[in-house]
């Protein structure tokens, strides 16, 4: 499992829980260690070209939430090229992570900002 974190403490919690749900290691890559998904890739080839896939070293992906919007660049480091680049292995986003896959599949979240932030809001999702 690849679990990469978007700089939110919740991202512990979710390595903690997939830690007791298999035997399987769980690897934490911070958004923002890599320059681009093509480095983590080379990281992963152990500095040989990167062709191989990133099926050869994880069964699946989750992007951890985190603070900041998808459409940001700054925000998401490699996780947008990461969903890009991997239509054939799950993946699976939590908050931003969520947003993320969204956004790079073509949907807008528009932001409700007329309720403050302790009450409930719907999310109008456009495609």
């Amino acid at each position: 499992i690849l679990l990469i974190d978007n700089h939110d403490s919740y991202t512990y919690n979710l390595y903690q829980y997939l830690s007791t749900m298999t035997t399987q290691p769980v690897t934490v890559v911070m958004n923002d260690a890599y320059s681009s998904w093509g480095d983590f890739m080379q990281h992963l080839s152990g500095n040989a070209s990167p062709t191989n896939s990133l099926r050869d070293h994880f069964d699946c992906v989750i992007l951890s939430p985190g603070p900041g919007q998808p459409a940001c660049s700054d925000d998401m480091g490699i996780v947008l090229e990461a969903i890009r680049s991997n239509s054939d292995i799950p993946i699976l986003g939590v908050c931003l992570g969520h947003q993320a896959l969204g956004y790079v599949y073509g949907n807008d979240k528009v932001r409700n900002n007329l309720l403050p932030d302790d009450m409930s809001s719907d999310y109008i999702i456009s495609n």
